[in-house]
């Protein structure tokens, strides 16, 4: 078993006054990790990871209730990607889709009971889902580079 420290560090200086911080938070037990760089077609939707309650619950899954970190970072220099979180509930789908621009991450620290999605405006907080896969798609004419890091217990 290893630990996985998780720094991040802003620093900003406005007037000679730093107004930036550092968190860190460590992550015990990591057993498995998993990285993978993938190119996503412009035009195209790539699922680059799916979850199940165990791993061989389909093939190249990751075992939702062991994860502790999931990375998705855009390694472009210039484009961004839309990426979409598909959410299920037994039989009831739902998802959440956010802009990466280049440069930049999205970070969980779980992938189950991570996220639950409603129209109306009116936060139940509520009864929170699973992520069953994770898809990206470019939002310019270009091919996009992602990285994809998860650990797990």
């Amino acid at each position: 078993m290893a630990d996985l420290t998780v720094t991040i560090t802003e620093s900003l200086t406005i007037n000679s006054a730093e107004i930036g911080g550092t968190n860190t938070k460590t992550i015990t037990g990591i057993t498995d990790a998993y990285k993978r760089t993938i190119t996503c077609q412009n035009g195209q939707e790539t699922t680059i990871a799916t979850f199940g309650a165990q791993e061989y619950s389909s093939a190249g899954a990751l075992d939702l209730g062991d994860i502790k970190y999931l990375r998705v970072t855009n390694i472009d220099t210039t484009n961004s990607v839309e990426v979409a979180y598909v959410l299920l509930d037994g039989e009831t789908a739902q998802n959440f889709t956010i802009t990466v621009k280049a440069g930049e991450t999205h970070m969980l620290y779980a992938a189950e009971q991570i996220a639950f999605c409603e129209i109306d405006g009116a936060p139940s907080f509520g009864a929170m889902i699973h992520i069953q896969k994770i898809i990206v798609r470019p939002v310019e004419a270009a091919d996009v580079r992602v990285e994809l890091f998860a650990a797990s217990v």
